[in-house]
């Protein structure tokens, strides 16, 4: 893979998140088949690769190997393709998006949209439970994964979907916003195809919000060295709480709920040296039990946002 050619990119200048012009440097870098620095919106916080893949490029990185290794950042130890390792968790996903639509007195069924579906077993579980579910996902094998489960997936980015105004009581999205090109115009695509009052659940890293990160890029800022991720960058934008608040506001969604957790301390992800796993761990370690008990410094969110009710 090295030695493949260096992907297409595109360069920003500015925050896509609020148009802000003023971005901070911060002390960390993908190197894969190019070289793509992480900045700071100084204005609203937003964290994103400030030269990113573009196109075709972004759309190679998720052939089916992403979906055997790569996918949560590398912290899942089992292949998604297997439709048990995650029908625990899609029930629970299920649960909350029956508590969040509650069923219609007229006989029709709850419209779900996920975003980045994937290969469909959530989809296939809500459509179990009586949603009527499509979804949208970028990679071929995944989408052919879905498809021949039965369900109706657009192949490509969200915009192209050609969905109808005000059509969903749900949008998911799961771990797929990093990843988008536009996250801001993605919200308000969300916005749009979302019925008023109904609702956007969100989930995702946090990353560089825990207390190991954190100190990581401080460090590496104060000695004036770069924290260098030799891997593909899956990860466009580096969500905190606070940016991610701010983009739910421009997009016209009310957050109804924010709910930080932590990773438990484990195998860390990437190449590190012995001290810093040791550190990391140690971090880790402390971050768990101060993010369960005060919903702070996590590095993964859930964030639930409201599209307004028509004159509210």
């Amino acid at each position: 893979m090295s030695g493949a050619a260096p992907l297409a990119t595109r360069l920003l200048d500015h925050c896509p998140g609020c148009g802000g012009t003023r971005l901070q440097a911060l002390p960390l870098r993908y190197e894969f088949r190019g070289s793509f620095p992480l900045v700071e919106c100084v204005t609203c916080g937003l964290r994103f690769l400030s030269i990113q893949p573009a196109g075709a490029a972004l759309a190679s990185l998720y052939a089916g190997e992403y979906f055997e290794r790569d996918y949560r950042c590398g912290r899942s130890s089992v292949t998604y393709f297997a439709a048990d390792n995650f029908r625990a968790e899609n029930t629970a996903l299920v649960d909350a998006f029956d508590g969040l639509a509650a069923a219609p007195r007229e006989p029709r069924a709850r419209a779900l949209l996920e975003v980045g579906c994937a290969g469909g077993w959530l989809l296939a579980q809500a459509r179990e439970r009586g949603w009527e579910v499509r979804g949208v996902e970028i990679s071929a094998q995944a989408v052919a994964h879905a498809r021949a489960l039965g369900l109706e997936v657009h192949q490509g980015e969200l915009a192209d979907a050609g969905l109808p105004a005000a059509a969903f009581d749900l949008v998911y999205m799961g771990d797929v916003l990093e990843h988008l090109p536009d996250c801001r115009a993605a919200l308000e695509e969300v916005v749009r195809v979302l019925k008023p009052g109904g609702h956007l659940y969100l989930r995702g890293p946090t990353t560089t919000h825990s207390l190991a990160r954190r100190l990581a890029l401080a460090v590496s800022g104060a000695a004036g060295a770069t924290l260098v991720l030799r891997e593909p960058p899956y990860h466009l934008w580096e969500f905190t709480p606070r940016a991610l608040r701010g983009l739910f506001a421009r997009a016209g969604l009310e957050v109804t709920s924010l709910r930080q957790s932590k990773i438990p301390p484990g195998r860390a992800h990437g190449e590190k040296t012995v001290a810093q796993r040791a550190a990391m761990y140690a971090l880790d370690a402390v971050n768990l039990p101060l993010t369960t008990l005060f919903n702070v410094a996590g590095d993964r969110v859930v964030m639930v946002g409201r599209k307004p009710r028509a004159g509210a």
